[in-house]
């Protein structure tokens, strides 16, 4: 998988784990956990730039294991979320993407884009499955699958359990093919 990836207005950028990108991501993600909590339990876990550093060198190591690729969504030179393909079966040439974005980016479609420019880049390398999940209550990013032509194949049924909340949560499974049977 290529580094670096670019759409009309957006670059997808693997971030190297230093701490310059890990206080540059912490800062993003502290100014937007209140938003994005509902979506991104592990938020909670998430206490300082270290653990953010402590991120970026995971997905690093799962990068070189073709595990995972995770990329920082960059608009002008600021990093304004994350979109990659979090969950990679290459065996059975299928991925499964993860997403968000900062708040006040919402509603110019960069993650659209930036997922129209993921899946592309994956299909090219040769997976033929891309999956989505989501909280059903999550409309935003509902309607970024719908929009981009995912399909509804299952919505699991109490598939999170979300302490805070003290209650478990419905999943939706959207998925894209490459090629249909």
């Amino acid at each position: 998988m290529k580094i670096i990836l670019k759409g009309k207005r957006i670059i997808l950028m693997h971030l190297e784990p230093s701490m310059y990108n890990a206080e540059l991501m912490y800062e993003v993600l502290m100014q937007n956990k209140k938003y994005l909590l509902p979506w991104m339990q592990w938020l909670n876990n998430t206490k300082s730039v270290k653990d953010t550093h402590n991120f970026l060198i995971l997905s690093d190591k799962k990068w070189d294991n073709d595990d995972a690729f995770e990329y920082a969504i960059v608009l002008n030179d600021t990093i304004i979320g994350m979109c990659g393909a979090v969950e990679v079966d290459s065996g059975n040439k299928k991925v499964a993407l993860g997403y968000w974005l900062a708040n006040d980016y919402r509603g110019n479609g960069y993650v659209m884009e930036s997922v129209r420019v993921l899946e592309q880049e994956l299909f090219k390398n040769g997976f033929n499955k891309i999956i989505i999940h989501n909280d059903v209550r999550n409309k935003n990013s509902v309607n970024v699958a719908k929009k981009l032509g995912y399909e509804l194949e299952a919505v699991l049924k109490q598939d999170r359990w979300l302490k805070y909340e003290n209650r478990f949560r419905d999943t939706n499974c959207f998925a894209k093919f490459k090629h249909k049977n």
